[in-house]
């Protein structure tokens, strides 16, 4: 729940474009770590598989079979054993990252709202995702998934791919399960799967992740929230609305109060923390207010989500 007028969003000037160009150049040194154990297709991509396949740059051997390509026979061998071989080696391979975009009403809140954090990481991903030719899905959600962009590969899909994320809008109110669920069936392939909410659900994290079980899938959770929702100012007698279902509640925001809260929060993050690694997924917290460039790459990096 949260403030209904103090903390209301503040009208904003026009907003800015996610990204300018020569942010985008500087992001090519970057790129998406996906685990080996991924399955995509040997088509250029920058993902190593732990896939053995008949390769000219290799690292094992197998006995020749029946309609293996003689380009990948290794002739040295036979012509000291006077059998056939072929050479495996670990191939480079692409994947498919899915980008999960919580568009639900809470996301509007905060400045910058968090959903516009949300947009910036997903558009970062997005673009590392076509710059390696891999392929992209970006879908936004709250409590059904909603607007779809893609599969796209290639960076000729960039421009198409900001416009979606900049028109992704708030709407209604979240269900994670319901939505999470829902969009494991339409891509039961699996992937690189990362999730931008601020998880403001009263359950069904732990249930919607069961849907996106390792090593098919590799999850992300990216937790946004606003500082405001760490650090919450003694108010006095005030009035809460819930900005997903309108529900009011009368409450005095004095120290006792904020001192509650703190230790709920700290066990709600503890909580989701803990949802994640059951379900072998990755937590990362990650405040709205973060600059981009100097704040949010770096923390991804350092979690080794980015390389």
């Amino acid at each position: 729940m949260w403030f209904r007028n103090i903390f209301s969003p503040k009208p904003q000037a026009e907003i800015p474009p996610l990204f300018n160009e020569a942010f985008l150049r500087r992001l090519e040194r970057l790129s998406l770590q996906a685990q080996r154990t991924l399955r995509g297709r040997p088509s250029g991509g920058a993902h190593l598989s732990h896939r053995l396949l008949p390769t000219s740059i290799f690292s094992d051997h197998r006995p020749y079979s029946v309609g293996d390509d003689y380009r990948y026979v290794d002739w040295n061998v036979y012509a000291h054993q006077d059998a056939l071989f072929v050479k495996l080696g670990e191939i480079e391979q692409d994947v498919t990252i899915h980008l999960l975009l919580d568009a639900s009403r809470s996301m509007a809140w905060g400045s910058p709202a968090k959903l516009r954090a949300a947009q910036l990481i997903a558009g970062t991903l997005g673009y590392l995702a076509l710059a390696h030719n891999d392929r992209l899905h970006v879908t936004s959600f709250d409590a059904a998934v909603r607007r779809e962009f893609g599969p796209a590969q290639g960076k000729s899909r960039l421009i198409e791919m900001l416009r979606f994320i900049e028109q992704v809008q708030p709407g209604g109110e979240t269900d994670l399960r319901s939505a999470l669920e829902a969009y494991a069936r339409r891509h039961p392939r699996g992937g690189l799967l990362v999730v931008c909410s601020d998880l403001l659900a009263p359950e069904g994290l732990e249930e919607g992740l069961r849907a996106y079980p390792p090593p098919t899938w590799q999850t992300l959770v990216i937790h946004l929230l606003d500082p405001r929702e760490l650090n919450p100012e003694r108010l006095g007698p005030i009035e809460l609305e819930d900005v997903e279902t309108g529900k009011l509640l009368p409450l005095i925001i004095d120290d006792e109060t904020i001192a509650h809260y703190r230790r709920n929060l700290a066990a709600w993050q503890r909580t989701i923390e803990s949802i994640c690694g059951r379900r072998g997924a990755t937590y990362a917290r990650v405040l709205s207010t973060w600059p981009l460039e100097r704040q949010i790459i770096p923390y991804l990096r350092a979690r080794q989500i980015l390389t």
